[in-house]
């Protein structure tokens, strides 16, 4: 009888342990669940509270003014909506300013929405330029990089140091060019091509070299050049007639015509070079009249019919 005494009261015991075991396990899922809950509660609270403080700062007046509110979530419902129904009770001098309020609202909002439209759009455009503007931007500064590596030879050879780059100014394509830089003296540093920094004929001689630069770069049927050596010292005329001379007489080059009322002598002539001389003055009047006629200069000068 002992023995089966001590097994029930075993057995019973053994049923209270898993029955506690089970309401272990049960207050474990329940403690996890509220810590949880607690956990996703304090994020809110935390979100909330950035959110107060992006609006406005807590500023010490603002803290006293919290001190007086409510602690609970029905006490604070409570009083905004009795500050709601304060405001909807208010007396308007002007019974038009609610209407023109809200009407401001629904503009700013308006507004609001197609500033975002258009932000979009510029980005859109923007990325667009970008895209097309890295299609030819990379080719230009490769040709501009020929130019003046030819540019900085030539210049070289008649003065001291040049260089050709392309000025850049971001999306503001209008403002994009090519800078001329160039020194004519050991001592000096390299200057923008202009009025303000080089001499008439310093500036002939490097346009003339610019010029030169392109032969090789650029299609046209024929060039004109037209008094580029006025405004030279005669050892620079000299040079930029050799450098001219010398690029316009290669093959597959366009024509060049060089339009000046003199020249140096003993210049260098290739046998591509061709000299027209324009006559001029008082004296051709009457051979000008009997061309025009159609007479003969025979005629002109009294020799028809003669037998010289």
């Amino acid at each position: 009888m002992a023995s089966i005494e001590l097994d029930t009261k075993i057995w019973e015991m053994e049923k209270d342990v898993k029955k506690h075991e089970k309401d272990v396990l049960s207050a474990s899922r329940d403690y996890e669940n509220c810590k949880r809950i607690t956990q996703e509660h304090k994020q809110l609270v935390l979100k909330a509270k950035q959110h107060a403080e992006s609006v406005s700062m807590i500023t010490d007046n603002l803290a006293k003014e919290f001190e007086k509110m409510p602690t609970t979530i029905e006490e604070l419902e409570l009083a905004i909506q009795d500050t709601e129904s304060e405001a909807n009770s208010m007396l308007f001098l002007n019974q038009n300013v609610l209407q023109e309020y809200q009407n401001r609202q629904r503009e700013i909002e308006s507004i609001s929405t197609k500033l975002e439209d258009d932000k979009a759009e510029c980005e859109r455009c923007c990325s667009e330029i970008e895209t097309t503007k890295g299609k030819w931007l990379p080719t230009l500064r490769s040709l501009v990089l020929k130019i003046n590596d030819t540019f900085s030879r030539n210049f070289q050879e008649m003065a001291v140091a040049g260089e050709v780059s392309l000025d850049e100014h971001g999306l503001d394509f209008s403002q994009y060019g090519i800078l001329i830089k160039v020194k004519f003296r050991q001592t000096g540093e390299l200057q923008v091509l202009s009025a303000h920094h080089q001499s008439g004929g310093e500036r002939s001689v490097s346009t003339i070299l610019y010029l030169v630069s392109l032969q090789d770069l650029t299609n046209c049927p024929f060039r004109v050049v037209d008094e580029i050596n006025q405004g030279m010292d005669p050892v620079n005329e000299r040079k930029m007639f050799q450098q001219l001379v010398r690029a316009a007489s290669q093959l597959n080059t366009p024509q060049c015509f060089l339009l000046t009322p003199k020249l140096l002598p003993d210049l260098e002539y290739s046998d591509a070079c061709s000299i027209l001389n324009i006559m001029n003055g008082p004296w051709i009047e009457k051979p000008a009249n009997a061309w025009r006629g159609g007479d003969s200069w025979r005629s002109v000068m009294g020799l028809a019919g003669s037998g010289n």
